[in-house]
C-alpha cells in the first residue's frame, strides 16, 4: 500500500500568533503556581495577559519548571534584536508592554508593534519545533 502526504493546512496568522502567546505567557503562570506551592506571597504585581493554559493548571513542580524552560529557551533562541527584548521583559520579567518599551527607549506604540513582530518571529520558531500543533 502507498502512502500519501496529507498536505498540512496553514494555521491562520492570527491564529498562530494567538498559539503563540498563549504559550509564551505559560512562563508567567508556572512562575506563580511555583511562587503559590513554596506558599510565598504572588508577586504584587499581577501579569496583565490572560492565557488559557488549563494544562498548566494541571500541571506539577517538575512540569512547570520544564515549561519555563521551554519558554526562556524559545526567547533565548530568538535573533538579538527589540523584538527579542520586548518578549523578555513582557513574558519572562513580567513587565508592561508600555514599561518594556520605555527601558528599550522607544514609543508605547511601537512597543506593541514590536510585540506582535516578535509573537510571529516566535510562532515560526515554535512551528520549526512542532509545538504548536492543533
Amino acid at each position: 500500500m502507498i502512502e500519501t502526504k496529507q498536505p498540512q493546512k496553514k494555521i491562520p496568522t492570527d491564529d498562530r500568533i494567538e498559539r503563540t502567546r498563549n504559550f509564551l505567557c505559560g512562563y508567567q503562570l508556572c512562575l506563580d503556581m511555583l511562587n503559590l506551592r513554596k506558599y510565598e506571597r504572588r508577586r504584587t504585581k499581577a501579569f496583565s495577559d490572560e492565557c488559557d493554559c488549563e494544562d498548566i493548571l494541571l500541571g506539577n513542580e517538575a512540569f512547570w519548571r520544564a515549561r519555563m524552560y521551554e519558554v526562556s529557551t524559545l526567547i533565548s533562541s530568538m535573533k538579538n534584536g527589540r523584538e527579542k527584548l520586548i518578549l523578555y521583559y513582557h513574558y519572562i520579567r513580567g513587565e508592561s508592554i508600555e514599561h518594556a518599551a520605555n527601558l528599550l527607549g522607544i514609543s508605547r506604540r511601537t512597543g506593541y508593534r514590536l510585540l506582535q513582530k516578535g509573537l510571529l518571529q516566535a510562532s515560526f520558531l515554535l512551528k520549526k519545533e512542532r509545538v504548536l500543533e492543533p
